[in-house]
Parts: C-alpha cells; structure tokens; sequence
C-alpha cells in the first residue's frame, strides 16, 4: 500500500508537468484530495468504498456539464484516479464497486537474477475480495514505483502530445 506521501507526490508533479500555469492555484488547493479514498478505511469496506471508478468518472461527468468548474472538476478526478490506480499497484482495489466487488491489481516488478538477468514479472486481473481488506490488511506487493512511473510518464505523454499541437 503507498505512504500518503506518495499518494501526494505522484499527481501533484504529473498535473504540475501538464498544467498551464493558471491552473496551477488549483492543483495546489484541491492536493488533499488526493488522501480521501483512503478515508474508507474508517468503513466496513476499505479498498472499496472510495476506491472504485465511478468517483472519478463522476467527477468528470460533473466538469463536462458544469462548464465554469471544469478545470477543478478535472483536476479533482485526477487526484482521485490517480490514487485507485496507484493501490492497483499496491496490492488490489475494488475497480467496480459496489457493482463487482473483484479486486482489480496490477503487479509489475523488474528484478535482477543470480545470473545477472533482468526478470520483468507482470501479473494482473481480479481476485476475491477478502476479510483482510475490510480491515485495512492485505496483499502489497513491490510494484508501487512501476504504478508511479506509469502515472508520471503518462503525464510526460500529455506534455508532449500539447507541445506537438501547440496548445
């Protein structure tokens, strides 16, 4: 499971990279909530609750339809985006809940064998969804910098695909 900080770090700088700069008030006054799917833990269903798709999509939603709020809407979908695929990479969340109460999980990691081989191991998919999680204990596995290094180069791509456009 990633620390707060990490939570923290990770959307900051990617919206940080592709951010105008008067945006970037925003970024900084929405960041706590980058930490609020983790509030779940104080429920029944921690990794489920607040940790589903359907938060940020809404969100999104919202930005589309409120048309004055759009940047906030969109930066605020992004911190919490951000933190459900960053728990994918630590250990599991429930993606579709309460629709499909699977544990969706990615885990990536790049090791170096006895042989000095590089070992790229990639597993991923859904699992049952245990009692372990329902009280904030679990599975976490090594990938969290792999989910981190996705979410910032993905920020690259933006940044690059803008620059290209000239936006």
């Amino acid at each position: 499971m990633p620390d707060w900080p990490i939570h923290l770090i990770v959307p900051l700088l990617a919206l940080l990279i592709v951010s105008k700069k008067e945006t970037q008030k925003y970024i900084l006054l929405l960041l706590p909530l980058a930490v609020i799917p983790d509030f779940d833990t104080f429920a029944t269903q921690h990794r489920a609750l607040l940790h589903n798709i359907f938060i940020p999509l809404m969100l999104l939603l919202f930005g589309l339809v409120i048309k004055e709020y759009r940047t906030i809407f969109i930066i605020a979908s992004v911190y919490i985006a951000s933190h459900v695929v960053l728990d994918m990479f630590g250990g599991g969340v429930a993606l579709f809940y309460p629709v499909h109460n699977g544990m969706a999980f990615v885990d990536a990691s790049l090791a170096m064998s006895k042989t000095n081989e590089l070992l790229w191991t990639l597993d991923y998919g859904f699992r049952e969804y245990g009692a372990g999680w329902e009280t904030a204990y679990g599975y976490i596995s090594d990938s969290i910098g792999t989910g981190a290094m996705v979410f910032v180069f993905l920020a690259g791509m933006c940044v690059a695909y803008r620059k290209w456009r000239g936006i």
